[in-house]
């Protein structure tokens, strides 16, 4: 048993031996073991459904095998499962929510999937982990017998044996059934002050002045604190059940890092990978408490505007089809306008990427452009005529049709590597 789980039990025995004759003392122990392997082990909790996912798992080979009409029908499937899917997880997370402590709303999830008649039908039901919570109930078990054994080594632990019962005792208070959080006011409140007494290097206040490391995060909806180990700010999730009340001070088990870049940055520029069949933009990024800056980093474009945004850009620029890098000198304009917000009002700049947003699947990638053209031959042909000088219209078709034949290349034909020549070696003497 780690220090930190060891001293937050001997916390809650120490304060049950002076509580001579309290009928609830097992069942406080129970939830003591319980909150502790609960703080061993990952949430169980499903958290897939967290943040902006753009495109859907499971669909490229429907795509392939598919028609057009098929996969939309599949795509608005998807999204409505995926919205079924998220509502459920909340009303799991209502149901089990504990408002003083994420580590006894676990403890609760672990006493109902232990007292369920199907451990399976339960996490399908309350979409929970099923693996991790039968370790959780494997480490109940484990650190449950400890307690017991360690309490009668000796006279010198009798300061930590448990006056209230044998190990059986317990259980059998554990096993009580209950339609909702059994424990009162006052043991959440002893239970808090052993997990406090664990975790005393991990405690955190709320904070509403924003420090000079967090003035990228203005905008961020969540409760701010300072941890006492770090000094950069941090914030509380909103899954975590103590959200909505955001109280002075809390103890923590983790800090997860989940905002290390910045915005997507105009310089250097965005573009398309080939290979991946995305595109992507430069972010800077940071690491530590004190936030140094590290060199820069390529990361998928999330942001839906801003991906069609760049990917009408990379088309114009040759780096998807590279014919039409070719022939950028007969352009109207250079395609870097199509990222500049002010250039929006003008027609050809924004008529592209309207158009690709307006099919049911946006085209933003070159499998998505190689399924348009397959559909309708003339797909884009008036936006992307729109940027040539007319000069260059006649000698358009042509342009038209090379570009046809490269959206079925792999992208190894499209952008075979140059083939360097042999260098001599030198002898030395």
């Amino acid at each position: 048993m780690s220090p930190r789980h060891s001293r937050m039990l001997l916390t809650v025995i120490q304060i049950m031996r002076k509580a001579r004759g309290y009928t609830r003392a097992n069942l406080v122990l129970g939830y003591a073991v319980a909150a502790a392997a609960a703080l061993s082990l990952p949430n169980p909790f499903v958290m897939q459904f967290e943040g902006n996912h753009d495109s859907n798992v499971g669909l490229d080979q429907v795509e392939k095998t598919h028609t057009t009409v098929t996969d939309v029908i599949v795509d608005k499937q998807q999204k409505l499962k995926k919205k079924k899917l998220k509502e459920m997880a909340e009303v799991s997370r209502a149901k089990f929510s504990n408002l003083s402590s994420d580590a006894l709303t676990v403890a609760y999830v672990l006493q109902c999937f232990e007292l369920s008649g199907s451990p399976v039908e339960f996490c399908n039901e309350n979409l929970m982990h099923l693996k991790t919570l039968e370790e959780m109930s494997k480490l109940r078990k484990q650190l449950l017998e400890l307690v017991f054994n360690q309490s009668t080594i000796g006279a010198l632990n009798e300061e930590f044996s448990w006056p209230h019962g044998t190990m059986k005792d317990t259980e059998h208070a554990w096993r009580v059934s209950s339609d909702k959080h059994p424990l009162l006011l006052n043991e959440e409140e002893l239970l808090g002050q052993a997990i406090c007494a664990g975790w005393a290097d991990r405690v955190a206040k709320r904070t509403r002045a924003i420090s000079v490391s967090s003035e990228g995060d203005r905008k961020a909806e969540a409760a701010r604190y300072q941890a006492c180990m770090v000094k950069e700010t941090v914030f509380l999730h909103r899954w975590s059940s103590v959200s909505n009340s955001a109280p002075e001070f809390l103890v923590y088990s983790e800090l997860l890092h989940t905002k290390r870049f910045s915005a997507p940055l105009l310089d250097p520029k965005p573009y398309y990978e080939p290979l991946a069949d995305q595109v992507f933009c430069w972010v800077i990024s940071t690491f530590g408490p004190h936030l140094w800056q590290l060199p820069l980093h390529s990361v998928p474009i999330s942001d839906n505007v801003q991906r069609v945004s760049v990917f009408a850009y990379a088309l114009l620029e040759g780096q998807l089809l590279p014919c039409l890098g070719s022939v950028r000198k007969y352009m109207s304009a250079p395609p870097a306008s199509i990222l500049r917000p002010e250039a929006l009002g003008q027609k050809r700049v924004g008529n592209l990427p309207s158009k690709l947003k307006s099919r049911p699947r946006t085209i933003d990638c070159c499998s998505m452009l190689r399924e348009a053209w397959k559909e309708n031959p003339r797909e884009l042909h008036a936006e992307i005529l729109d940027w040539f000088q007319e000069s260059f219209h006649k000698q358009f078709e042509v342009l038209w049709s090379q570009m046809h034949l490269e959206v079925l290349l792999d992208p190894q034909e499209r952008f075979p590597k140059k083939k360097r020549g042999k260098r001599k070696s030198k002898q030395v003497l």
